[in-house]
């Protein structure tokens, strides 16, 4: 007996903007209209849950069941960390995070392999390890991580449990928790009389609780604010495990209305692009999560929730293929990874509730790039996949690696040299402003790869710091414009903030084998700049397998040279006219030498993150002005030979 109790394709165009338009609220909405009882049959449907798993999961693969049987064994003989005061307080001190956020997820990595092996072999020889590994997590004193335990009113501390709060760590190990339960709980029963009423204990006290006492966590978005990612990936893992372990009732309407009028705050902020200013990498937490929610809920209403007529939400989806460059590597604007793909089960629920094909052979393009492995080391992650996996599997792979793409409320372009392949040059370039989220200052900003390879890049970011999300983010040496293929501006870098933005962003086709994508950038730089106006274009001319860049200025006064920085992973030669690029021949950048001086720099790379993405090192190309004139043109090419 459960005792949690709950208390109360466009041929051209010119963006100007667009006036706010009335909130949506369609999840809400189509709560309120379903009425009471939506979940009536909720008890059916979470036994649903556990057999249909079950079931799958007897039908995996040998070779499949005999490496969660490996994976179960090793965590059979584990010593589980301490999780000492001091080490939570590293981030107050040295403003480390990662050293207990990593003994944090070893202990979930090791008990959703306990769990899986459990599953597969049903011999209860895993359940004394699955039981101590929940006992520990249920006792951490918070689930929430250092680095966001600082909107307690004690800042960065040890955590104060009299002020519960749900981050992205609390909410993951909130579904993980509920999903044992549900996979687990009459085995674990049978074991321990105690354990299962502790873990509806703990989830009533660290999410449920929480949830409905508080309108004040910013990602609800519940007093107007904006939000990102944090909302739909804390409201889908919350909304999980109160599907997973509620009954129907009071409780659970009141925690559905409110969560459903959170996540709409998320919806009514989106922009109608279906764009996702965080990037590709960080879609798997906003529009990756959402997808799973709708889906959620949809399945325990039977039904009854549907939003497969909202075309936004689609267009949420379709965002994912579009900044795809080739295989894994995607347009990696702001705090976005370099190589990436995304959760190939989102990608699948998108194409399967919008009836979109080219999505469904995206998310097997997905899965068999990732060699069909399922996600072993997180039991939730392992059970969503597992859901559509043999559906996924069945459909043929195909990258539809578009022509071009245009988001215009996002200000995002993206060009290849020819439809549906990776040859040839691609271009991704983009306005915006300087305070989206998880923001570089990059207005103006574009990466160029030749033949799926980087040869221009945005360096992207480093393993987070205290720094990174402080006031002093913008001293970090890869969010400066300076360290983008930006203009510096009379001797000044762009600043941050939302006044700093691009103006006139415009897309135009002035032939059939060319784009050109141009923006003001003028608006991203302060007073000192002295800049009246920079139109930054880039035409991508495909016949002629180049991309021509043009600055066209005119400056207040003369103040310091100008200078156009380019960023690339590559050690390049400069030859007459011409930069070119000796481990990768054909690929030239050519220039004005009567316009600019040139100097090369090399930056070693003192972070992991970078190192994965880049190797030791990256290079700064910079073409410095000559003269002095008011207003002027820039012309650089960058191209194949013919």
């Amino acid at each position: 007996m459960k005792r949690i109790m709950i208390s109360i394709l466009i041929m051209s165009f010119v963006w100007t903007g667009k006036a706010q338009l009335p909130a949506k609220n369609w999840l809400s909405k189509a709560y309120n209209t379903n009425g009471q009882g939506v979940f009536k049959n909720l008890g059916l449907w979470q036994n649903q849950q556990r057999e249909e798993t079950l079931s799958k999961i007897a039908g995996l693969a040998d070779s499949v069941k005999t490496k969660i049987l490996k994976n179960a064994e090793i965590g059979n003989q584990y010593t589980w960390p301490s999780l000492p005061a001091s080490l939570y307080l590293d981030y107050k001190f040295t403003g480390t995070r990662i050293n207990y956020e990593n003994l944090q997820s070893e202990r979930r990595r090791i008990l959703s392999n306990l769990v899986l092996g459990e599953l597969v072999q049903n011999q209860g020889r895993f359940l004394p390890q699955i039981v101590n590994g929940l006992w520990l997590i249920l006792e951490e004193s918070t689930w929430v991580a250092p680095a966001h335990i600082v909107v307690q009113k004690e800042g960065a501390d040890l955590p104060n449990i009299q002020n519960p709060y749900i981050d992205l760590n609390a909410s993951r190990t909130g579904a993980t928790v509920a999903v044992i339960y549900n996979l687990l709980s009459p085995q674990l029963g049978k074991y321990s009389k105690v354990i299962n009423s502790r873990i509806e204990y703990e989830l009533n006290r660290r999410i449920f609780q929480p949830y409905l006492k508080y309108d004040t966590f910013w990602w609800m978005g519940l007093k107007g604010n904006t939000v990102n990612n944090w909302n739909t990936f804390n409201n889908t893992n919350c909304m999980q495990a109160a599907l997973l372990m509620l009954k129907p009732g009071d409780s659970l309407e009141l925690f559905s209305k409110k969560l459903l009028l959170s996540t709409d705050h998320f919806i009514n902020h989106y922009p109608e692009d279906g764009g996702c200013d965080e990037g590709p990498s960080y879609w798997d937490m906003a529009g990756g999560k959402l997808i799973r929610l709708i889906s959620l809920v949809n399945s325990a209403s039977e039904g009854k929730l549907n939003w497969s007529d909202k075309e936004l939400l689609h267009r949420m989806g379709t965002y994912t293929y579009k900044m795809q460059i080739a295989n894994n590597n995607m347009v990696n604007f702001a705090d976005a990874f370099s190589k990436y793909l995304q959760n190939p089960e989102s990608v699948y629920r998108y194409g399967k509730l919008f009836h979109d094909e080219t999505l469904k052979a995206y998310a097997s393009f997905i899965l068999n790039y990732k060699k069909a492995e399922l996600p072993l080391d997180d039991v939730n992650e392992f059970v969503q996949t597992l859901q559509v996996y043999e559906e996924i599997k069945q459909i043929s792979p195909k990258a539809p690696y578009p022509l071009e793409e245009v988001l215009p409320d996002l200000q995002v372009f993206t060009a290849r040299s020819k439809k549906g392949s990776t040859d040839g040059l691609f271009l991704a370039a983009k306005g915006g402003n300087n305070a989206e989220s998880h923001n570089h200052n990059d207005i103006g900003n574009f990466i160029v790869y030749a033949d799926g390879k980087p040869l221009l890049i945005d360096a992207g970011v480093g393993t987070y710091t205290a720094k990174t999300f402080s006031s002093k983010r913008y001293e970090l040496w890869n969010v400066q414009s300076q360290w983008h293929n930006c203009p510096g501006i009379n001797g000044t870098d762009q600043m941050d903030g939302k006044k700093f933005a691009a103006t006139d962003f415009k897309i135009d086709h002035p032939g059939p084998e060319e784009t050109t994508f141009s923006v003001n950038i003028a608006g991203a730089y302060p007073e000192p700049a002295q800049v009246k106006s920079w139109i930054r274009s880039l035409q991508f001319n495909r016949s002629g397998n180049e991309i021509i860049l043009s600055e066209d200025f005119e400056l207040k006064r003369f103040v310091k040279e100008n200078v156009l920085n380019f960023i690339s992973p590559l050690k390049m030669k400069l030859e007459g006219d011409q930069v070119l690029f000796p481990e990768f021949p054909g690929y030239s950048i050519i220039y004005n030498p009567e316009q600019f001086s040139v100097q090369m720099e090399t930056r070693l790379m003192d972070d992991d993150r970078f190192k994965k993405a880049w190797g030791n090192e990256i290079y700064r190309l910079r073409f410095i002005s000559k003269g002095k004139g008011l207003k002027d043109k820039y012309i650089l090419k960058i191209r194949k030979d013919r």
